[in-house]
């Protein structure tokens, strides 16, 4: 059929479906979603999953051609679906079909088959176990022992710590912790671009004013999104201190009143402009060929986010992606990582661990090394594990002369701005041994999930993080799960 036809075909038609069982790219897709373009109600484009159509359009509608019955409600929905939702979907792919013409396509390709052919092949790295299996059976038996003591978090412990003590310390994670998280879904694509951060419930940021508002609080939220999107969300509380992109930059608890604030960065030793240079050249190339990707750049971080792509075919491209970085990016001493969604070059030392560390620390400095007396350690997923091991690591310096210990990274301030000489935060004093040897130290490392982690205890979800939060300060049971009272939460030892 000619072009002509075609296309007068495609702006009649209120729907394209295609039940391919094995196909690869086919272009007829894209060209309907093109002739949409300027069309009052547009059209759905409905494609099997078996096909790379669907892997590269957002908007399209997915089926499997062996399910009958969803196929006929999926069509049903195309031709039922409303104005603005036809429209919503054809804005997903639109953009992105009309700047990749197949002159594009052919570049890509051909620039693809150069790069393959120009790498030097490297032989595998063995990354077997090699322990043997005597160690076997001691880790067996140190996961089984971990197992056991990995309990569920008893609210009442907490609170009854909390009110006995009166140099704390708390630290929580944002997404997953005290906003609930949302997956990668496997089967449907994302609406939205996931760029800006949800805010957390409204208990959850009375709670957090209530709790920085105590002068025996430190209050810090420690978050892997950059620094604008995480004022944007919390930066308004009094008294809470924010950490963003993993706790590479940082602002101490903004006074009541403060007008705007301080925020400073952890020198880690990585030229970070030649790094960007050099990523954000092969990230382009990547988000050009995967529809729906996009790139996130952060205070000594840059991902390439995949969040809103075809699942399967993002994560193949991530894989390909990093193993190009690491190629280009040898002589710097960053790592990759490779997590909901994104892949992110970051500084080889940066972790969370790193910055939590440095606030227990300046508060256990405060008071002439009064130390700290209560902990607790909230978090949701792998990059929190480090906040955990950093606190058991603080523990256990605390009788060390500073000489013994690794000092936190050198700061850097990032903004104008003041800081109150009970928070200097800038340079650290070189002690660790508290004066507070004497009383008791509570620290409680919680995973928000049960799985395997560094952390003593667990809770459910983020549903929990906020009911022992509205708990410490003193309201009623947050409206999460009335009803359950204290039933998910058991004992803590």
């Amino acid at each position: 059929m000619p072009i002509d036809q075609r296309v007068a075909l495609w702006k009649a038609a209120d729907c394209l479906f295609s039940a391919d069982v094995r196909g690869g790219l086919a272009m007829m897709p894209l060209e309907f979603v093109f002739a949409q373009k300027g069309k009052d109600s547009p059209g759905i484009v409905i494609a099997s999953e078996f096909s790379g159509t669907f892997a590269i359009l957002n908007g399209a509608l997915r089926i499997s051609p062996f399910d009958m019955k969803n196929t006929l409600a999926t069509v049903d929905r195309a031709l039922t679906m409303s104005k603005p939702e036809r429209e919503g979907r054809l804005l997903r792919d639109i953009d992105f079909v009309s700047s990749s013409g197949s002159d594009k396509w052919i570049q890509n390709v051909l620039r693809d088959l150069f790069d393959q052919t120009k790498a030097v092949d490297e032989e595998e790295t063995d990354t077997g176990d090699n322990r043997s299996s005597e160690g076997k059976s001691v880790g067996a038996f140190l996961a089984a022992e971990q197992e056991e003591q990995f309990t569920r978090l008893r609210s009442k412990s907490v609170i009854s710590a909390y009110k006995s003590t009166s140099k704390r310390v708390i630290v929580l994670d944002f997404n997953g912790t005290i906003v609930m998280k949302q997956a990668v879904d496997s089967y449907l694509k994302r609406d939205s671009a996931g760029s800006t951060m949800d805010a957390p419930p409204a208990d959850v940021i009375n709670s957090l004013r209530v709790l920085c508002s105590d002068p025996k609080n430190t209050v810090f939220v420690v978050s892997g999104d950059n620094k604008e999107n995480v004022e944007k969300a919390i930066g308004d509380i009094p008294g809470l201190g924010l950490a963003a992109s993993n706790g590479s930059c940082f602002s101490p608890p903004m006074q009541e009143g403060a007008a705007y604030r301080t925020w400073l960065a952890l020198d880690l030793g990585v030229d970070w402009a030649s790094v960007e240079r050099v990523a954000l050249r092969i990230m382009a190339k990547f988000t050009a060929r995967t529809n729906g990707s996009f790139i996130k750049r952060a205070h000594s971080s840059i991902g390439w986010s995949y969040y809103s792509c075809d699942p399967e075919f993002g994560s193949l491209q991530a894989k390909y992606l990093v193993i190009e970085l690491e190629r280009e990016l040898a002589a710097f001493d960053v790592r990759f990582v490779n997590l909901k969604g994104i892949v992110e070059v970051i500084p080889r030392k940066l972790n969370k661990g790193i910055i939590v560390k440095k606030i227990l620390r300046d508060v256990a400095a405060r008071n002439n090394n009064a130390g700290v007396d209560f902990i607790l350690c909230m978090g949701d997923d792998i990059s929190d594990e480090k906040m955990f091991t950093s606190v058991f690591s603080f523990v256990s310096e605390m009788n060390e002369d500073y000489a013994n210990v690794v000092p936190s990274p050198p700061v850097i301030q990032l903004s104008q701005g003041t800081l109150l000489a009970s928070q200097p935060f800038l340079l650290e004093k070189p002690v660790v041994r508290c004066n507070n040897q004497n009383e008791k130290l509570y620290a409680f490392t919680v995973s928000v999930g049960k799985k395997e982690s560094h952390a003593s205890q667990y809770v459910d979800d983020a549903t929990d993080v906020a009911d022992l939060l509205v708990k410490l300060s003193s309201g009623e049971l947050s409206s999460f799960r009335r009803g359950e009272g204290d039933v998910h939460l058991m004992q803590f030892s």
